[in-house]
């Protein structure tokens, strides 16, 4: 259905028009995706390195000529309406264009994330939140918000938790019962105290690469020290209202064929002390060096369970893997598509007012923020993937009742005491800015949420 419908706003010429903010490497392949699909096009595009966001539309032959950098929303509009693509340095600009339909906030920073998504949403514009970072900090209230403006806020299909979401979302329709969802992992016994430095030789980047794909080296060292994984899966859990079965989730080394066995109960064989958990699957061995044989790497699964024996038979027939005595059977791909498929949340969202997936009104999951190493009095922490914190997920009750500092708050304070590497981070530890955006939001939520 979304491709008819497309086909048709192309023959009428009323394209879905789109604004992106952020042109890291998900942006500039988001706007090569949209280059080749009809009836939806990247109109807009907001970033801090205006060359960076010229190359993305020249990338994908945009012709140069009709690109025009614009300073403010009335020269935007004029742009859009001459059907030139758009191009700033500020996506405060973008998000209050008449002529967006919806934007794609993809920064990765919740301090910019927060404002352009509050910008977006105060404009009546539907949201695509690909920066997860602000989504797991102040997502409930951006739902919230959007649900009052008649607008969509959603996550982004193609990247690991609107994947997985839409498995656990088919699961549950037909009845099934959800043990366990998460995604695969390569994490070796180095990766926790990784560092930006680190990247091109973990990744096997090159200097042409990052440069090619505006790399952001940050970015990319969060997704080698864990953080970006606990991230992805507390956003999972609070679209789900699955919790990690303990602090930062076990993340076991295992094969594809033994990912339903792991994950089950322990009176069942597995390693869980609950059903309906989030959870990761280490591609890497317990050697902490070398790569299982067949693992699930960058893929995503989903645990089911039925009692029903009919229905056991035929799963096991069609050769699901099994565990939990039978009763659990694996979903999972093993593949993510990130960029590629982030067009169908836009077009959902846009076409039928449907998200891939949305914060539950209470969240149920946290990022807690835990010293990388030894911290001293007076630091200023630097917030995931940097070289001072990790994230890990704890339940949001556990988070609250332990005055724990959410990641998303732990860029740019300082540390009012020595913190011992592996110690989590609490709100007394810490001189908050009581000029951030995102501190702002956040207190809001929590009076909405838990006052």
């Amino acid at each position: 259905m979304i491709s008819s419908l497309l086909a048709q706003r192309a023959e009428k010429n009323k394209p879905i028009r789109v604004g992106i903010i952020g042109m890291g490497k998900f942006g500039a392949g988001l706007v090569a995706q949209l280059s080749c699909m009809r009836g939806i096009q990247a109109s807009a595009i907001a970033d801090i390195n205006l060359e960076r966001a010229k190359h993305a539309y020249t990338a994908s032959h945009i012709p140069e000529e009709t690109i025009q950098i614009v300073q403010n929303v009335a020269e935007m509009n004029e742009a859009i309406h001459a059907g030139k693509r758009a191009v700033t340095e500020d996506g405060l600009i973008l998000a209050a264009s008449d002529l967006i339909d919806v934007v794609v906030e993809a920064t990765g920073i919740p301090e910019v994330g927060a404002r352009m998504a509050y910008q977006t949403l105060t404009h009546n514009k539907h949201l695509i939140m690909v920066n997860v970072e602000t989504d797991v900090t102040v997502g409930p209230l951006l739902k919230r918000m959007a649900d009052s403006a008649g607008v969509v806020y959603s996550l982004v299909d193609g990247d690991q938790p609107g994947v997985t979401m839409n498995m656990v979302e088919w699961a549950r329709t037909l009845g099934f019962e959800i043990v366990a969802a998460g995604r695969g992992t390569i994490f070796y016994d180095d990766d926790r105290s990784g560092t930006p430095d680190t990247v091109p030789a973990r990744f096997g980047f090159s200097d042409e690469m990052i440069d090619r794909r505006t790399i952001n080296l940050k970015m990319f060292n969060s997704f080698r020290d864990g953080s970006k994984a606990q991230i992805e899966m507390t956003a999972l859990a609070n679209m789900a209202g699955l919790v990690p079965d303990v602090r930062g989730m076990h993340e076991p080394s295992v094969n594809i064929a033994d990912i339903p066995r792991m994950f089950s109960l322990a009176e069942e064989g597995g390693i869980l002390n609950r059903q309906g958990v989030v959870e990761l699957a280490n591609s890497v061995a317990e050697d902490g060096k070398t790569m299982l044989e067949t693992p699930l790497r960058m893929g995503v699964f989903v645990v089911i369970r039925t009692d029903h024996p009919f229905i056991q038979e035929d799963l096991t027939g069609y050769h699901l893997y099994p565990g939990g005595d039978g009763k659990n059977f694996l979903l999972y791909r093993p593949y993510h598509l990130v960029a590629v498929e982030a067009p169908i949340s836009i077009a959902k969202a846009a076409l039928y007012g449907h998200p891939t997936g949305a914060p539950l009104p209470t969240p149920v999951a946290e990022v807690i923020t835990v010293a990388k190493r030894n911290l001293r009095q007076g630091e200023k922490l630097d917030g995931s993937g940097g070289y001072t914190v990790n994230g890990l997920i704890e339940k949001a009750d556990i988070a609250r009742a332990e005055n724990l500092l959410p990641l998303g708050l732990a860029s740019g304070v300082k540390l009012k005491t020595d913190v011992a590497q592996g110690t989590a981070i609490s709100y007394d530890m810490v001189e908050l800015d009581e000029n951030s955006f995102v501190l702002t939001l956040r207190r809001l939520q929590d009076a909405t949420v838990w006052d």
